[in-house]
C-alpha cells in the first residue's frame, strides 16, 4: 500500500508544483510560491472547519486570504495552464475543506463569467472586487420548479426603458446571504433555452430579498438562500452576453464548473484514502494491522487507483480547456462524473474502514461521506452529466 500511496504523490507533485530535480522556471516557481502560501494558509484548519461547520457560519476571513492565493486572475485571462493549476489549488483546498474549496470554486466561475460576457462597464466594477474577495459572488441558476432543466426557469424579465425587471425566485443560490453581486439566469421570452437571459445583479438592489440561510447537512459553511426578486430594477448593461442568448453563458459556466467540482471530488478523495490508510495500518485486529487483512488492503487499493483515475481524468479536461479544444465540454462532463462518483466510493468505503469510529465526534469521514453526495448533485446531476456526454459521443 505504501507504493501505492507513494504513486499518488508523484502525481500530486506534478499538477501543483514543479518537479524540482528538473530545474524550474519563474512561472513554475510562482505557482509552486501559491501552492506553498495556500498550504500555510490552511494548515492547522481542522478546529475552525467544525466549528463553522456546526455553526453555518461563513469563513469570511480565510476565504479572503485564500481569493488573494489563488489563481483566479490567471484563469480569467486564460493564460496558459491556468485553469490546471486553479483545480490543482481546489484540490489542496478541498482536502482540507469542501465548502471552503465549493467557495473558491463558485467565486471564480461568478468572476470569470462576468469577465467573458459581461460589458466593459460591469467588467471594471466587478471582476477586480470578486477576484480579490472583497465582494462575494452568488450564482443563481435553480428555481422551484427548475433544477437541472434550465428551460423550465421562470424567473421573469421583462423589459423598460432602461433594462430590464426581475420578477420571481431562485433557490439554492450558493453564497446568497454574503452575496454583493448574483448572476442571475432569466426568462425574456417564451423560446425555451433560447428564451433566457443572464445578468448581473447588485445584492442592495431595491426589491431583492435574501431569505436565511438554508440548514444543510454538509458544505454548511458555504452559505445557500433563496432569493425572491420582486420588480427588481436591472440597468441593460448588467446584461451578460446577448438578450435570450444566456443559455450559451450557462454552457460555457457550465464547462468551468464541472471540473472544479471535479477537483473539489479529488481532494475529498484524497483527505479519506489518506485518513482510512492511516487508521488500517494503526488498528490492530486477529493480532495484526488490519492493512495486512486482503479484504481491506483490496478496498484500499481499489480507492487509490479509483483516485489515480479521477486525478488524471480531471487533469485531461483542464488541459483541454486551457488548450481551447473541442472536447472541452465533453472531458469536463466525464470529470465532474467520473471523480464525483468516485468521491461517493472512496469517501463510503473510508467510513466502512473506520467502522465505529467514524461516527465519533471530531472523526471527519461520515462528513466527508455527506459532502460526497452533495457533489454527485450539484451543478447537474450525474445524471444529467451521462446525458450531456450521451448527446456528445
Amino acid at each position: 500500500m505504501s507504493g501505492a500511496a507513494g504513486g499518488v504523490e508523484v502525481q500530486r507533485r506534478g499538477v501543483g508544483a514543479p518537479d524540482p530535480a528538473q530545474g524550474a522556471s519563474a512561472s513554475e516557481s510562482a505557482t509552486a510560491a501559491r501552492m506553498d502560501r495556500l498550504r500555510e494558509l490552511l494548515d492547522g484548519c481542522a478546529e475552525t472547519v467544525t466549528e463553522h461547520e456546526r455553526a453555518g457560519r461563513f469563513p469570511a476571513e480565510l476565504f479572503g486570504r485564500i481569493m488573494a492565493t489563488v489563481p483566479a486572475e490567471r484563469v480569467i485571462a486564460e493564460e496558459p495552464g491556468a485553469v490546471r493549476e486553479f483545480c490543482a489549488n481546489v484540490e489542496v483546498i478541498a482536502e482540507k475543506w469542501l465548502a471552503l474549496a465549493e467557495s473558491v470554486h463558485l467565486q471564480t466561475l461568478v468572476a470569470r463569467t462576468i469577465a467573458r460576457h459581461g460589458r466593459p462597464q460591469a467588467r471594471a466594477a466587478l471582476v477586480p472586487e470578486l477576484v480579490t474577495g472583497r465582494m462575494v459572488g452568488a450564482n443563481c441558476v435553480s428555481e422551484p420548479a427548475a433544477g437541472s432543466d434550465m428551460s423550465a426557469i421562470e424567473l421573469g424579465a421583462e423589459r423598460t426603458d432602461g433594462g430590464f425587471r426581475l420578477l420571481g425566485t431562485k433557490t439554492w443560490a450558493g453564497h446568497a446571504p454574503v452575496a454583493g453581486v448574483f448572476v442571475v439566469y432569466a426568462r425574456t421570452s417564451d423560446a425555451g433555452l433560447g428564451g433566457l437571459t443572464c445578468f448581473a445583479v447588485d445584492a442592495a438592489t431595491s426589491g431583492v430579498t435574501v431569505a436565511p440561510a438554508a440548514r444543510k447537512h454538509s458544505a454548511a459553511a458555504l452559505p445557500s438562500a433563496d432569493i425572491v426578486f420582486d420588480g427588481a430594477e436591472v440597468p441593460a448593461d448588467r446584461v451578460l452576453g446577448r438578450v435570450n442568448r444566456g443559455a450559451r453563458v450557462a454552457d460555457d459556466m457550465f464547462t468551468q464548473g464541472r471540473v472544479g467540482l471535479a477537483a473539489c471530488a479529488v481532494g475529498l478523495s484524497e483527505a479519506a484514502l489518506r485518513r482510512a490508510t492511516a487508521y488500517a495500518k494503526t488498528r490492530i485486529q486477529f493480532g495484526v494491522p488490519i492493512i495486512r487483512h486482503q479484504a481491506v488492503g483490496h478496498l484500499l487499493a481499489d480507492m487509490a487507483t479509483q483516485l489515480a483515475a479521477a486525478r488524471q481524468l480531471l487533469y485531461r479536461a483542464c488541459a483541454e480547456i486551457d488548450g481551447g479544444g473541442p472536447e472541452a465540454g465533453l472531458l469536463a462532463a466525464q470529470a465532474k462524473l467520473f471523480a464525483t462518483d468516485t468521491a461517493m466510493r472512496v469517501t463510503t468505503d473510508a467510513v466502512q474502514i473506520l467502522g465505529a469510529s467514524a461516527y465519533l465526534p471530531g472523526e471527519a469521514a461520515e462528513r466527508w461521506m455527506r459532502e460526497a453526495k452533495l457533489l454527485q448533485i450539484i451543478q447537474g446531476t450525474n445524471q444529467i452529466q451521462r446525458n450531456a456526454i450521451a448527446a456528445r459521443l
